[in-house]
């Protein structure tokens, strides 16, 4: 207690900049944090002090110590400060982990540190090597809602789950299917690993915080897929085919990779499994920006194949009966946005320009729902042929199967 007076006592109260302020990380107030306990990457801070940089509680932050600026690290705000902390004052400036939180930046003390708004770093330029350091890449045409994939912790992270991205785009790209992507590197260096200073769980990441992930983040594909990494015990599978996809789409998936004969173990992710290899939340990355969405986990044994891995994948959405059929379900939901937007302007015109004609209203009602009712039943029909073009086997082991 001491030591938390005498750090209030010396730091100040108000942002140095408009982008920062300089804060004390102090230990959490159990019992009521305890969810933070075990969290390496998530804190606690003052709504009022996050808002004066452009952050608020669900977005990330970069805290680097003011005695060491070799440890600097990412953390996910994930809940305000306890109430008895936002009703004084002086302890505005206070950021509250773990100790696992506190390890992040290379001590279990309370330190002073600063707070910035900053989450990654601009890109390096080719030839540029590496330095410590978190940025975004992007590849995309603004337009096109057939496929993405995703690696939110490659670099050095989780290594070459940025490579299979690349790869994956690159093959779908040159058969002629449009692809988008979107990943971050992040390095470290001998006083904190990449994943140490860097790693976000995905269900935490806030597309705010990512300038070149909230324009995807806006529009839903059809298809999107997120490489991962983990380290492997003894009882554990190598790959891991979770997300919320259908599950034929997992099928093909696994088809795929099985086809390709390595040395590892792939198993599509079931409720029994740890929530790590699920990829079943909601808000989990890759459930936000597709409609059928795979979360690929791999070991670092499975990762060595990462060019085999990419490629097999690829050609399960080289297929031009998965991208029809994809254009074919958003035409129609897009036509029934249109017809809902017209009954909607007309409704709010004849209201304007005359009395409400009760019986005309009801009329028109009545044939823009029936309108409404057939295209859901079309598109139903049409995610239903969908499932079923996902069982079709991609070319190369297509073609395995009938040379065998």
């Amino acid at each position: 207690m001491q030591n938390a007076a005498r750090l209030t006592t010396s730091i100040q109260l108000r942002p140095t900049t408009s982008s920062e302020y300089d804060a004390q990380i102090l230990k959490l107030r159990l019992t009521g944090q305890n969810n933070l306990k075990n969290a390496p990457e998530r804190c606690s801070a003052d709504p009022v002090m996050l808002k004066m940089i452009g952050r608020s509680v669900g977005q990330h932050v970069r805290i680097i110590r003011k005695d060491d600026s070799r440890f600097v690290a990412l953390y996910t705000v994930k809940q305000a400060n306890p109430d008895a902390d936002l009703r004084d004052h002086g302890q505005a400036n206070v950021v509250r982990t773990g100790q696992a939180g506190r390890e992040r930046l290379g001590t279990t003390a309370d330190i002073h540190a600063t707070v910035q708004a900053k989450v990654v770093n601009a890109a390096p330029q080719p030839g540029e090597s590496e330095a410590v350091g978190f940025f975004e890449l992007a590849s995309d045409d603004g337009k096109q809602s057939y496929f993405i994939a995703i690696a939110p912790h490659g670099g050095m992270i989780e290594k070459h789950t940025d490579d299979e991205v690349v790869e994956v785009v690159r093959q779908l790209s040159t058969a002629g299917f449009p692809a988008s992507s979107w990943l971050c590197k992040g390095y470290g260096d001998t006083a904190k690993g990449a994943s140490d200073r860097w790693h976000i769980t995905s269900a935490d990441l806030n597309p705010v915080c990512f300038p070149l992930l909230q324009p995807l983040v806006s529009r839903r594909f059809c298809y999107g897929i997120a490489f991962h990494g983990f380290h492997r015990k003894e009882t554990e599978a190598d790959v891991y085919v979770g997300g919320r996809a259908s599950r034929s789409l997992k099928e093909a998936i696994e088809c795929a990779l099985n086809d390709l004969d390595l040395p590892i173990k792939v198993k599509i992710s079931t409720a029994h499994d740890s929530p790590k290899f699920r990829g079943f939340n909601v808000e989990n990355i890759t459930n936000r920006v597709a409609k059928q969405r795979i979360h690929l986990e791999q070991s670092a044994q499975a990762r060595k194949y990462y060019r085999e891995i990419a490629s097999a994948i690829a050609q399960v959405f080289v297929s031009r009966s998965r991208f029809l059929v994809c254009i074919f379900i958003e035409d129609l939901e897009t036509e029934r946005i249109k017809k809902q937007a017209d009954f909607v302007q007309a409704f709010s015109k004849g209201l304007a320009t005359a009395p409400l004609d009760v019986e005309r209203a009801i009329k028109d009602y009545r044939a823009w729902k029936t309108t409404d009712t057939a295209l859901v039943a079309r598109i139903k029909t049409a995610e239903e042929l969908q499932s079923l073009g996902e069982l079709e086997k991609p070319a190369s082991a297509a073609a395995k199967t009938k040379k065998e």
